[in-house]
């Protein structure tokens, strides 16, 4: 029965996490120390660098 209601749960807010992602991440987002972090962390990943750099320069 727990698991039950958590799998319900789970699913329920999970629904709503889909719903409202793109406000959420534009929340998430609009914090500048995060931001900094998040695009950090993402040109530490060789593709990713790779992939903006040649954008960016072409």
């Amino acid at each position: 029965m727990n698991k039950f209601v958590y799998s319900v749960l789970a699913l329920i807010v999970g629904g709503i996490v889909y719903r409202y992602r793109y406000p959420i991440v534009n929340a998430i987002l609009r914090v500048r120390p995060l931001q900094k972090w998040l695009v950090r962390s993402a040109m530490n990943v060789p593709s990713v660098r790779n992939t903006i750099i040649s954008q960016v320069f072409r």
